[in-house]
Formats: structure tokens, sequence, C-alpha cells
């Protein structure tokens, strides 16, 4: 038996059993439950034998049964609760609560061109969650996306998680039936418009896309951990990797990145510069585990929410199976980058903050009457966190902006993004707000401050973002695919021949029945 320490997001350490090396638990459940089934059988042997000439031979048994009862007992109880808890790795691990909440209530938005899809409540509430649901209806929703009531649309996950193990899905189940009901819906529910607010027609899109993907294989248990990690328990495909017309994965531009509900997700390949070829692998670790890496990088959006339900509260042997995997991911070059996300480590600025630094900084620049109006902006708005000179406050969980990933992106939106609708607190470990200034500032104040803030900070050589691009990243709109279109335009003319059809076939029976009608009363007239 492997034991490993989980690192939750508060840095608590948590006993578990590791994922790899353990007792199935069905061995465990099958000892635990033989242990009571032969106490139990002792019980009516005693008391059946207790007759006065066997008195004391009856007596031993009766204690026999019940000190085997009190042994078992807790062993069984023991047994569970380890269940559950791996059942709650699996679900961290797995990303549950970053869609369904820490309550597992739901309602978690995904924009999609089709749509709002909402995820659902998963708590084990009879009436609103999946507290009905056995063990098999979990496997099938998410190995086949059917649930017992309804089909699933591909936002879950369910392509990805075909290659659960039966024992992870095991103890899944233990741990969500072990959790506390909610009892409510969701605030809003799936908004689709017609056809695709039809379930059934998902089952043309799993008959094209939901099969066994051809995915690497490794002789390696640490790349296979990782593997198993990365391609199915976080499903990391299903928002890094490109997707068609008809939302289906480009599994030949596998984890080359793709733009989900407004956000960037960034090729996660072994490119040296559009990928992560450039990470070490504890910039990787630090990155899902802390939601930072080397003060340059920081998780934002719906991956910050990933981090801080999911990946933070790995173990750190996980963690280096992930980074060691993506590590063998052949490169793919999508162009969308021009220079390193990461300055190499021995290439790093160590910005230092000093007490007072940015007071007295903020003072003497304040005091020139040569600012230019994007310094002006920097100095009113970001200065007094980040430092006059972007060194941040490190201590105080404020970024350093000298080299920051973000800024030295190619690719501006998640920048714009944030800019413009800020960060709430507590999304990563110990982060303060970062507020938003779509309210305070014009488009074009926003695009300005970007752009100088990449050309001081983010070591590019020049930036040209305009008011327009600070709008398109700040509405998010993403305008339904051509394919899609024709396919609704299709759907609705092919309703309407069907309504039309029917009413025509209807009329024409009525037609010809009110002859046949007629001819009947001509013919028994006198």
């Amino acid at each position: 038996m492997w034991v490993i320490d989980v690192n939750r997001h508060n840095h608590q350490k948590k006993t578990r059993m590791g994922l790899r090396h353990w007792t199935s638990p069905d061995e465990r459940l099958s000892t635990a439950g033989y242990r009571i089934a032969d106490a139990a059988n002792l019980l009516p042997d005693a008391l059946l034998s207790a007759q006065p000439s066997r008195s004391v031979p009856a007596l031993c048994h009766l204690v026999a049964g019940a000190a085997l009862l009190l042994v078992a007992s807790p062993v069984f109880s023991q047994t569970n609760q380890t269940q559950s808890e791996q059942g709650e790795y699996i679900a961290r691990a797995a990303g549950c609560m970053s869609c369904h909440g820490e309550d597992l209530a739901g309602g978690y938005q995904v924009e999609t061109p089709m749509g709002t899809i909402v995820a659902s409540n998963i708590s084990p509430s009879q009436e609103y969650g999946i507290g009905g649901y056995s063990r098999d209806d979990l496997a099938r929703v998410l190995r086949e996306g059917v649930s017992p009531d309804r089909r699933l649309y591909p936002a879950m996950p369910y392509a990805s998680f075909r290659g659960m193990t039966d024992t992870d899905i095991d103890v899944l189940h233990i741990w969500l039936q072990d959790q506390e009901p909610v009892e409510r819906a969701p605030d809003q529910r799936t908004d689709l418009p017609f056809p695709f607010n039809i379930r059934t027609g998902v089952m043309a899109w799993n008959w094209l896309y939901l099969g066994d993907r051809d995915l690497p294989q490794f002789g390696d248990p640490v790349l296979s951990r990782g593997a198993y990690l990365v391609d199915h328990l976080g499903h990391c495909g299903e928002c890094h990797t490109p997707r068609n017309d008809l939302f289906g994965v480009q599994n030949d531009q596998y984890l080359a990145g793709e733009v989900i509900d407004g956000w960037l997700a960034p090729n996660l390949t072994s490119h040296p510069v559009s990928g992560l070829g450039a990470w070490a692998a504890q910039d990787i670790v630090d990155y899902l585990g802390k939601g930072t890496a080397g003060n340059i990088v920081q998780a934002a959006g719906p991956m910050g929410t990933f981090v801080q339900h999911g990946t933070s509260h790995l173990d750190e042997d996980d963690l280096f199976a992930i980074a060691a995997y993506l590590q063998t991911i052949p490169a793919i070059d999508t162009r969308s980058q021009d220079i390193p996300l990461l300055v190499p480590m021995a290439e790093r600025d160590r910005p230092q903050h000093r007490f007072n630094q940015i007071r007295e900084e903020m003072t003497q620049a304040q005091a020139r009457d040569d600012l230019s109006e994007p310094e002006r902006l920097f100095l009113d708005h970001c200065a007094a966190c980040h430092g006059v000179s972007g060194q941040g406050q490190p201590q105080a969980f404020y970024p350093p902006l000298v080299q920051n990933a973000a800024l030295r992106r190619e690719d501006p939106r998640n920048l714009l993004t944030v800019l413009s609708h800020g960060v709430p607190a507590g999304k990563l470990y110990r982060m303060p707000a970062m507020p938003g200034f779509a309210d305070e500032l014009s488009d074009d104040q926003i695009a300005m401050l970007a752009n100088y803030t990449r050309t001081t900070f983010g070591g590019r050589q020049d930036s040209t973002l305009t008011a327009a691009d600070v709008g398109q990243a700040r509405d998010q709109d993403d305008d339904m695919p051509a394919t899609l279109r024709s396919l609704q335009v299709a759907a609705w003319v092919a309703l309407i021949a069907g309504i039309a059809l029917l009413v025509g076939g209807a009329l024409l029976w009525w037609v010809l029945a009110r002859r046949r009608g007629l001819r009947r009363q001509e013919g028994v007239k006198p």
C-alpha cells in the first residue's frame, strides 16, 4: 500500500491512499464483509445452543461473535471512509467542483456558439441531483454522456472521461453519494435554440466523435499516470484542443490551443515558443499547484477556477507526472506566439521590493511634468499595487509585471479580459482582488494601458491594440459557425416542410373523405 500526502488549497496535509499502488477497494470491502458475516453467523448458533447443559459454550460463542463484530465494524467503517476520501481526490482531479461548485449544486454557465449550457446539480438530492443514480448510472454518464433521464451535451467532457478506470468511478460514486444534498435546481437552465435543444440529436455527434482516442501508451509508470491525468481525468484536451464547426475535437491538433468561453486556452505541446517547451517541470508544477509560477505567470479565468477547485488539491507526485507527460507531447507550432511565454530561469529578473518603495517612487513620478498619458494611466490605476517599476509586491501576493507572461503573450484577449473585468479575491491562494476597469476607463484607455505595460514590462517590441480589440475581448460574442447555422436552417426547413406535409395530408384526406361521403349520399337517393 502506497501512502501519499495531498496538498490542500489551504496547504494543510491530509493523508490519503495513493491511486496507483493500493489494495483494491473491492478486496478491502470483501475482507471486512466476510469478517462481519462470520461474526453474525455465530450469533444464531450461540443462541440456538444456549441449552442448560451447554450454557457455558453458548456464552462463549455469543461473546466471540460480539467481539468479532466489534473488531470488524471499525474496519468496514474505515474502509468506506478511505474510499470516500479517494473519491474526493478523483473529483478534484476531474474538476467536478470547477463547474458544479464546492456544494455540487451546479450553475456554472458555459457560453457556446449554440447557446448557454448550465452545469447541473450533482449533489445526492433525489429530486434535483443524482441521489437516485446507481454506480452503473454514473459510469454511463461519465463514459457515454447518458443519464437515466436524458442525454448530456458534450460540454460535459464524457469523451475524455471514457478512459476513467472502474476503480476511480467506484470511489467517485461513493463520495458523491456521501455529500450533503442540495435541494434546489440551478438558477439558470440550459438554453439552446432549435434544433440543438433536442438532446436526441447528440446521438449523431456521438456517432461522429465519441470513440476511443489514439493516445500514447507508456511503459514508464510516471508518464502513464501523467497521461491518465491529462487525457482522461483532467480532460485537458477538451479546452486546449481546437474544435471543428460541429464542436468535434481535432485530434491531429491535440493540445494545440483553443478559445473557450472567450478565453484563450493556450498551446500545451512541447513547442519552445508556441507551447510549453521553455517551461521547466517545476514551473508546470507550481502553476497547477499554486496558480502561479516564478512570479511571472498566473492562472486566470476558467483555468484559475480549475486550479482553485482542482489541481491545487493534487499531490506533488501527480503534478510532476502531469509535467513529465506534457513535456513529451509532440510540438505543434501554431504561430500564436512570437517570443517565449516564460523567460528561461537563468535569464529571469528577480524584482526586489523594499518597505515604502512604492510610496517613494509614486511621489517622485507624480511630481514629473512630462508624464505621457499611458504613464499617467499606469500610475493612477496600476502602480499602487504593482509598483512604478513593475516590481510588484511578492510578499503581499501582488505579482511583478516585469517579464510577466500575460504581457508577453501575442494573443491579448486574456490580458484585455482581466483589465476589463478583473479577478475576484481568493481565486488563487492568498491572491488579492484585481479590479476591472470596464466601468472606469474607456476602451481606448484600456488599450493604451495594455500597450504600455506590454512594451514596458513584457519585453514586446511594440503593441498596437485598439479600442476594437478591447470591445471584442470584453463582449466575448461567439458567432455560430456557418456549418451549425446551415444545420439550423436545414432543421427549420425540414420542420416547416414536415408540418406542411402533415397539414396538407390531413387536408387531402378530409377532401377525399368528403367526396366519398357525398357519393354515397347520392347513391342512396330515391
